[in-house]
Formats: C-alpha cells, sequence, structure tokens
C-alpha cells in the first residue's frame, strides 16, 4: 500500500504594486496534512439545502422546489430519521436562534415556521404575489427572506413581524438575488448583498424597526459573491466571493477589514463554530489532493485542520455547518459529472471521517456439462459510494491463475468499469485453481487491494 502525504504550504496572497509587477507571499506558513474523506450517499433526491440542529442531533436536508419532495431528516452521520411529507419544495432552511423553530423558504411563495421538536407546522409567513422568496433567516424578532423578481419589479428582503401578515418589502439594498446571514448575537442586522452582481456590495442593514434601514455599505468587496458567515457574537462575518481567492472578513456593524483567512482558488463557503472559535472555509474545483476544507482558529491565518475530498468532489456552496465547540463540522459534495448523488462529509479534530477504503472481492464458479472446464469469474469492488461515481480509467486491475500450486499466470487486466463490477470466463486446466485479484488507484487516493477464490476444474 503506498501511503501518500500532502501538505499545504504558504497559500499566497497577490498583491499588486505600481506598474502593474505582482508579487506573490505567502498568507500561512505552517505545514498541514489533510485528512482524506470519501463522505457518504444522503438520502435525497433533489438536494438544495442542509441546516444542523446539535440539541437535537438531527441534520435537515431540503429537496428543491418543483417536485413535492418532502423535508428530510437524518441523525448527524446522514442516517434517516424521518421525512416531513406534510412540508415539500423547500429552498432554504434555518434554525431560530433559540433552537425552537424551523424555518423553511417553501414553494417560492411563503416561509413555513416549523416546531423543532415535533416538526409540525406551527405558522406561515406569506410573500406577496411576485416576489419569489427563496432564502431565510431569522433576526432578532423578525423573519427575513430574499426573494427573486417574480413579476413584483425588483428583488430585494422581505421582512416579517408576524406570521399570517403581509412583509415589508425592502429593495433598497440588495435587489437582484439576496445573500443573507444573521446572528442571535446582534439581533436586528443582517449581512446582505447580491450574487449575481459583480463587483460585489456589501450592506449591513437594521431591520429591528418599522422599516428597515442600512447602517453601512461597502463597494467593491470581491466578485461572483456565494455566501456571508455572521459569527455568533455578531462582531466579524467572512465573505465567500469568487475572487479574490481568499475568504475576507469585516468588523461588524462598520464593515471595517478584519482577518483574511487563506483558502486559495476558488473560495465556496464559510461557517462558524457555535461558540465564535472556529472558522471553516471551504473552496471548489481544487486540484487533485488539495484541501476542499481548512479550519482556522478566530483570527488566525494558520489553519489547525484540512480535509480533501476525492478529485472531482465538489463542495456545495452554502452547506458547511461546524458545532459548538469547533470540533466537528459537516459538508456536502457532488461529483462534477454525476451532480444527481450528493455526498455528507463530516470531519474534524474531534470526529474522524469516512476514509477511503478499498473493498476487493472475487468468486468464481464452473458450469455444468460442457461448462464444467470453465471457471465464470466476477470481480467487485466498492467503496461508500459506487466507483461509477468517478472516472473508471483511475481503477487499474488484474488477475491470475495458479493450479495446485503453481506459478501465477496472469490472465485479465485493465479498468475496472463503470459499476465497479466486471466479469470473465477462464479455461480452467485439472486441479485446483487459485484466482487472485488486485487492485491498484492510479491516483493514489484508494489503498491497494488483494482477494482470492479458488474453484475445482475437470
Amino acid at each position: 500500500m503506498r501511503i501518500r502525504r500532502v501538505t499545504v504550504l504558504g497559500l499566497a496572497v497577490a498583491t499588486v504594486f505600481g506598474g502593474g509587477v505582482t508579487m506573490v507571499a505567502p498568507t500561512a506558513q505552517a505545514e498541514i496534512t489533510p485528512v482524506q474523506s470519501v463522505g457518504a450517499q444522503l438520502p435525497v433526491q433533489d438536494f438544495r439545502a442542509i441546516e444542523l440542529d446539535e440539541d437535537r442531533g438531527r441534520l435537515y436536508l431540503a429537496q428543491g422546489v418543483g417536485g413535492g419532495l418532502p423535508l428530510v431528516v437524518t441523525d448527524l452521520d446522514g442516517k434517516p430519521e424521518t421525512r416531513v411529507d406534510s412540508v415539500t419544495d423547500i429552498s432554504d432552511l434555518a434554525l431560530s436562534d433559540d433552537g425552537s423553530t424551523l424555518l423553511a423558504a417553501q414553494g417560492f411563495d411563503r416561509v413555513t415556521a416549523l416546531d423543532a421538536q415535533s416538526l409540525t407546522v406551527r405558522a406561515t409567513y406569506p410573500a406577496p404575489k411576485g416576489a419569489c422568496v427563496f432564502n431565510v433567516e431569522p433576526s432578532g424578532d423578525k423573519v427575513v427572506g430574499g426573494f427573486r423578481d417574480c413579476g413584483i419589479g425588483s428583488g430585494g428582503l422581505l421582512v416579517w413581524s408576524a406570521p399570517g401578515t403581509a412583509p415589508v418589502v425592502y429593495t433598497q439594498g440588495p435587489n437582484y438575488e439576496p445573500v443573507i446571514d444573521a446572528s442571535r448575537g446582534a439581533p436586528g442586522l443582517l449581512v446582505a448583498g447580491d450574487t449575481g452582481i459583480s463587483p460585489v456590495t456589501t450592506y449591513v442593514i437594521d431591520v429591528s424597526g418599522d422599516s428597515p434601514r442600512i447602517v453601512a455599505h461597502r463597494d467593491d468587496t470581491g466578485e461572483n459573491l456565494e455566501d456571508y458567515a455572521l459569527s455568533p457574537d455578531g462582531s466579524e462575518v467572512v465573505e465567500t466571493t469568487g475572487s479574490p481567492y481568499e475568504h475576507h472578513s469585516y468588523r461588524m456593524p462598520d464593515l471595517a477589514d478584519a482577518t483574511t483567512y487563506p483558502s486559495g482558488v476558488y473560495p465556496a463557503d464559510a461557517a462558524w463554530s457555535g461558540n465564535g472559535s472556529t472558522v471553516a472555509v471551504g473552496r471548489s474545483q481544487t486540484g487533485s489532493f488539495d484541501p476542499d476544507v481548512l479550519m482556522y482558529a478566530k483570527g488566525s491565518t494558520t489553519p489547525t485542520y484540512a480535509v480533501d475530498f476525492r478529485d472531482g468532489d465538489v463542495l456545495w456552496p452554502g452547506t458547511l455547518l461546524v458545532n459548538r465547540a469547533g470540533t466537528r463540522a459537516w459538508a456536502v459534495s457532488y461529483n462534477d459529472v454525476y451532480q444527481d448523488t450528493q455526498l455528507l462529509h463530516s470531519f474534524g479534530i474531534g470526529h474522524a471521517p469516512n476514509p477511503p477504503a478499498t473493498n476487493l472481492g472475487v468468486s468464481a464458479s464452473t458450469g455444468s456439462g460442457s461448462g464444467k472446464g470453465t471457471a465464470n469469474i466476477t470481480v467487485t469492488w466498492t467503496s461508500p459510494i459506487s466507483v461509477g461515481q468517478v472516472s473508471s480509467e483511475q481503477y487499474y486491475w488484474w488477475i491470475t491463475a495458479s493450479t495446485n500450486g503453481g506459478p501465477e499466470k496472469e490472465i485479465w487486466r485493465g479498468n475496472m468499469n463503470s459499476t465497479g463490477r466486471y466479469n470473465l470466463s477462464y479455461s480452467l486446466p485439472k486441479g485446483t485453481t487459485t484466482l487472485r485479484v488486485r487492485f491498484h488507484d492510479n491516483e493514489g487516493w484508494y489503498p491497494d487491494g488483494y482477494a482470492t477464490a479458488t474453484v475445482g476444474g475437470k
């Protein structure tokens, strides 16, 4: 078995000086070896959002709008617990600050409040016609939704003071496709910006009164906005943008520069631990053996933990979650070829992820009559998900036959097909034949494998 160790050295930031000269300087000097994670397949058909309920040991999964698919609840390892068939077509989820209510942006026309314990519907917050509400955040005693223009004339924010009432429609801040975040440590404040418009303008908006008002804004905070992550105490917001290739954070509420958390290309997400001690930053489209998620202590530019998904597995933006203590995190990935399969990764200094494992098997049987002299052989290779989720050309295997203890003769070699299964036949000599199959991952991500089977000849 070949052991591969990967280090993250000096993630770099480019600085442009007069005359157009670009200097590259390291921002994180310490070495760190990413831990490998293969994840576990989520029990969903059309994944869209995930929320953590640490008190109840649950993950809530939204399955998207239009297919009538229900809210799915799993344990913290992604194992199914229940489905809420009465609540379907969900685009976003958020747990209230006190953990008692689960808010679901539902059907693009309302926000539904569920009792987090019983998962029964408590209340509904209706959106006005033409405002397609697609995300939701609690902020103080208000519920805030971001909406797209579906006939109302603009995108923007919906601010509800009570269920069953008309919201305040606010379009003076982000008014195209808002990205929003809030924090229990800053009740009544919201961080918001528009995705789909570059450069990004970031707003801090006070929604506590009868009419929202902009407290601060900062122009040109990056391009291709993905996410905001506001710290639990409300003092710092980490922004995720496609450019620059690092995670900038800003002090609240004035949006002055705070820590820059190095990440590299391409920033995809950020999340805080519940106690505010840890920041997790994620990126997508990483190269082979590069970390997909890095974890930092607040204010530090040296990572304390890193995790690597398989080559081809891409972090789903907005899915990073961290527990209160900063010892365990969750993220969802999808394969850039097979996008209909989502994997849940769980990892951290207090929780080892699912590691790469090679489960290789070989079986053989003989036919009857004239087929007694032919071995029908099946070779299989499985992992937490099918080999078909990545290129079959990555996986190389070969098989030998040895009769009555004699020398091994190679009878086949090649790439595993997309199902992780290969069938072949072999003309058996007289005696007892031992078949030995060996497996090798050309990328070196999965460990080598070995299996045997014995079959009698004519």
